[in-house]
């Protein structure tokens, strides 16, 4: 476990920080959304290029038509996922909808690969559907008194569109889980370069929002400097920290995989969104209801409860007495 615990705050740290850049980016710069996914792709292409690949000088160990399913859901999650929040969907809400990756995950594998699961488990993602529904309906009430009945009406709608964003990419998300599984059981597990390769055959996809993607460099550069690099405009420095920590976050999250049970990552994971929901909350002071906290406390808890922490923790305790 001790080598588990750099991975480990290295999730923690670089996967909220992530975040804080990329809410800042989201707020001034919405249109910017496409250009950060872009942008993320590009760097950790980049560097496995050298690391992993060695500039394509070490073979493959996954074929290259292993990978194709992957990454074009890989790519779809990602793109609809942060083009989710040029439609006003709030950042906490944004999370919150992450976190209910089991409820797609548990149905996609019932329907497409024919598991079966415990009442427990249907109780846990029944706790989670709540969890979500109540955010998002205490989000919808808020409103913006300051906004015409027109803007009001348009707000809502692209509103409305951001949700059905986020719930498609919930569901395409199980599903590149299950792709994952398949590709691993056939191949084997090469984490790093199915990150690198991944990636890498993503980025031609970028090439049909070209125009959105320089249109957005463009705001950027017109952002005012940065306090602390003043020959940068700032949210170029946003996006740059984005790049770095996004990339230590999917990085860490490999490794840990590699060194404890699934368990423990889904509860590293977990955390993790958790803390960067607080982060999100207090640091941007973005408006956070009893509603919200209730449909907060459903979804994390039912995720936990999926992961049946506290039942593994029982049988532990028996395997040991039994050793005794």
């Amino acid at each position: 476990m001790a080598s588990a615990v750099a991975p480990i705050f290295g999730v923690l740290g670089s996967c909220m920080g992530c975040m804080v850049f990329v809410e800042n980016i989201a707020k001034q710069e919405p249109s910017a959304m496409n250009l950060m996914t872009f942008s993320t792709f590009l760097f950790i292409s980049t560097v496995g290029l050298v690391s992993t690949s060695k500039f394509f000088t070490v073979k493959n160990q996954i074929p290259l038509k292993g990978y194709f399913k992957t990454v074009t859901m890989f790519f779809i999650v990602n793109v609809v996922n942060n083009q989710a929040l040029n439609f006003h969907v709030p950042v906490p809400l944004h999370i919150i909808f992450r976190s209910g990756s089991l409820l797609a995950t548990l149905i996609l594998s019932v329907v497409m690969v024919g598991k079966s699961y415990s009442a427990r488990k249907y109780i846990s993602v029944f706790a989670i559907t709540i969890g979500i529904v109540i955010c998002t309906l205490a989000t919808s009430t808020q409103g913006d008194s300051g906004l015409s009945m027109e803007e009001a009406s348009k707000h809502y709608k692209e509103w409305t569109i951001g949700i059905i964003m986020l719930t498609f990419a919930l569901l395409a998300s199980a599903v590149l889980a299950i792709y994952q599984q398949q590709m691993y059981e056939k191949y084997g597990k090469h984490p790093d370069e199915a990150m690198f390769i991944t990636h890498l055959i993503s980025l031609p996809f970028f090439l049909i929002m070209g125009s959105d993607i320089v249109s957005a460099a463009t705001k950027l550069s017109a952002s005012a400097p940065h306090s602390v690099f003043p020959w940068l405009p700032s949210l170029w420095v946003d996006l740059i920290a984005s790049c770095l920590l996004q990339y230590g976050c999917i990085k860490y999250v490999y490794q840990l995989n590699s060194r404890v049970d699934s368990l423990t990552v889904t509860l590293v994971v977990t955390l993790r969104k958790f803390l960067s929901l607080i982060v999100s909350i207090v640091y941007f002071k973005n408006p956070f209801t009893p509603q919200h906290w209730l449909g907060a406390i459903l979804v994390f808890a039912g995720t936990l409860a999926f992961a049946d922490i506290w039942g593994s923790q029982t049988a532990n305790k028996q395997d040991e007495k039994k050793k005794q």
